[in-house]
């Protein structure tokens, strides 16, 4: 299916200024779990997990406890964003003269780059927690997962969250996290949907504590000061994880491919006016200790 071009202008001159693009949700959950790169197409994570046990100490050697080897595997997926235009379509455009000599207008590509560079970082960052493989151009998502998978510590009957009562909600969400990891040498994060991140500083603030609101982003977002928090635009409402950034993890290929948009005008090869604009890349998330995690979200129970 062709791109669709809708073109509105109110032209009366030169352009005054550059195309305004989109405001996209940064991939922001990235910057806070483990990213695997250079993995051709499947990756094997093998797991151990030694359970210290003592014994009375003897003159012989007596080997005890117990040592379990599992493997749990990453599977890339690959996906494009491809797009299509026709500089015939900027005839009448304020960036006309370029069009007019046979050229895309150079701010519009531009700015398309930029736009299609942001609309596929805001995408990975919603694929990331709640994609679905059935769906075209998904890959299953940690919710997802989490949800198929009976290790994974969830609270039960998660409701809506508010101002009202997020501070007893994240305390469910930090109960059900095994003390061993609350207290292992990584520590876990709080990874928080963006509306339950606003209503635990509104709490806050309603509570006397304004540095919420005079220091702004400076501050490390703490859950009182105990555990970082990681606010994740991608995250649906009312939703919360708790897990270490070791034991949650984003695999691709090569990581610059997600930064590179091809473009390739068509006239040279079928004499056509299309610009043709491509990016490929490979993405999947998985994760090592299903017991290891904690979840605070609707219909995930």
């Amino acid at each position: 299916m062709a791109t669709v071009t809708s073109l509105t202008t109110t032209y009366a001159g030169k352009v005054a200024g550059g195309y305004i693009r989109q405001a996209f949700l940064a991939n922001e959950t990235l910057q806070n779990i483990t990213v695997k790169e250079n993995i051709d197409y499947r990756q094997v994570v093998r797991k151990l997990v030694d359970n210290i046990t003592f014994s009375g100490a003897t003159c012989d050697f007596t080997p005890t406890g117990t040592v379990t080897l599992t493997e749990r595997e990453i599977v890339l997926e690959k996906f494009q964003v491809q797009r299509e235009l026709c500089k015939k379509d900027f005839l009448a455009d304020w960036d006309a003269a370029q069009a007019q000599n046979g050229q895309l207008p150079g701010s519009l590509s531009d700015a398309l780059i930029d736009n299609m560079l942001a609309g596929i970082s805001s995408k990975n960052e919603s694929l990331i927690w709640t994609g679905v493989n059935g769906n075209g151009g998904e890959y299953d998502g940690f919710l997802t997962l989490f949800d198929a998978d009976g290790t994974v510590n969830k609270v039960a009957a998660p409701v809506a969250i508010d101002s009202s009562n997020v501070i007893a909600k994240v305390k469910l969400l930090i109960a059900e996290l095994p003390t061993a990891v609350k207290r292992a040498t990584e520590k876990p994060v709080i990874y928080m949907a963006n509306n339950v991140w606003e209503a635990y500083m509104y709490a806050q603030v309603g509570s006397g504590y304004a540095t919420y609101i005079t220091n702004g982003p400076a501050v490390q977002p703490t859950f009182m000061g105990m555990y970082n928090i990681a606010v994740c635009p991608g995250m649906p409402d009312n939703a919360m994880v708790m897990a270490q950034p070791s034991n949650l993890w984003f695999g691709t290929n090569v990581l610059n491919d997600w930064n590179n948009i091809s473009v390739l005008d068509m006239e040279d090869r079928d004499l056509s006016e299309n610009v043709r604009f491509s990016a490929k890349f490979f993405a999947a998330v998985q994760y090592g200790f299903g017991n290891e995690i904690a979840v605070y979200a609707q219909g995930i129970s």
